[in-house]
């Protein structure tokens, strides 16, 4: 294995890999949406969401501030962490430049992401699932897909791997949360 790195200001050769990303997604339910204003200031607001046909999906009500920026400014961010999603995936976070579309009345579009983010919610608990469907296929609320364009990450574990020159920028590695 290569020599342990002295300087660590370039963190952009940690990269997540893309199984570990895919189990992220598939584990962690909450992500940050961020969109800006039109003074051009960054808002981000926590969701819950669904990642499905390589995008993510969430939904809100039309009223919130969120909707018609992402209407008039499409280019957005999604952020989601790693804390909290296993014991040993704290230190890692994938980021997604992203394109928002905003999809108000579409029948196919909920016929597929409600009944998804209920069972998301409460796995294992159909009575549940079902209400909190019913609950959220509510009058006016509209779903945004946000569709990734670039990809940020950073995984810390590989960080803590190369101090202990175990893990090289230069050679496949098995990633031990896999």
């Amino acid at each position: 294995m290569a020599d342990a790195k002295e300087s660590y200001d370039d963190v952009s050769v940690y990269p997540v890999g893309d199984e570990l990303r895919d189990r992220l997604f598939a584990v962690q339910t909450e992500c940050a949406v961020v969109w800006s204003t039109t003074d051009g200031w960054p808002v981000g607001v926590m969701h819950r969401y669904v990642w499905h046909d390589d995008r993510f999906w969430v939904t809100t009500m039309p009223q919130r501030k969120r909707v018609p920026a992402l209407r008039k400014r499409p280019k957005s961010t999604v952020i989601v962490s790693g804390e909290n999603a296993a014991p040993d995936w704290r230190d890692f976070t994938v980021t997604a430049k992203t394109m928002a579309t905003v999809h108000d009345d579409d029948q196919a579009v909920k016929a597929w992401f409600y009944p998804a983010l209920a069972d998301r919610m409460n796995p294992g608990h159909p009575e549940r699932a079902a209400a909190f469907r019913d609950r959220v296929d509510s009058p006016g609320r509209v779903i945004i897909e946000l569709e990734p364009v670039k990809w940020i990450t950073y995984d810390g574990a590989k960080v803590a791997a190369h101090v202990l020159g175990r893990w090289s920028p230069d050679e496949d590695w098995e990633d031990p949360r896999l």
